[in-house]
């Protein structure tokens, strides 16, 4: 389960994203300021963090297929939307998604049942624990970027602001 959602997917979105990179510019056009895609991308990590979701795709070939095709599809949808997004898109997309992880990985954790039939509970534990860390790392990068944006772009005080110049 911990190689299934915190090693699998990643691959999977990174190769959509990568594959995004390749796309011909008027398939671009459908994603103004990438809303569409980011909501996209987080209907689809949303499903993907279902247990029973993860269960059913160990035995249906067809579902796996499509876990496949998703998951490409949505780290495409990232790569085409995430230069275009403005910060409160962005903000948006990352704070319903990393808390959406932490929930989910709390669940892992705290279920006193297993919630996957085809995982061990041990396992179980493990991607819990992965996905709030994940989530944990995620949150810091992301407010750690934002205020050094914020910096960069001249809206923070330098250390040159508060000098007096000698008399």
């Amino acid at each position: 389960m911990a190689l299934h959602m915190l090693l699998q997917f990643p691959l999977i979105l990174l190769a959509g994203w990568l594959l995004a990179r390749v796309l011909p510019e008027p398939t671009k056009k459908w994603n103004h300021a990438g809303i569409n895609g980011l909501l996209m991308a987080s209907m689809i990590l949303m499903f993907w963090m279902i247990p029973r979701a993860l269960d059913l795709v160990l035995i249906n070939n067809t579902l796996e297929s499509l876990k496949f095709l998703s998951l490409a599809l949505a780290g495409a949808a990232l790569a085409l939307s995430w230069p275009v997004a403005g910060m409160i898109v962005r903000g948006f997309f990352l704070g319903n998604v990393l808390p959406m992880m932490m929930v989910a990985g709390w669940l892992y954790v705290e279920a006193p049942v297993r919630l996957c039939n085809s995982y061990l509970s041990y396992d179980q534990l493990r991607t819990g624990s992965g996905l709030l860390a994940l989530s944990i790392a995620g949150s810091l990068v992301w407010l750690l970027t934002f205020f050094m944006s914020t910096d960069l772009e001249g809206h923070g005080a330098t250390h040159c602001d508060n000098e007096r110049t000698p008399r």
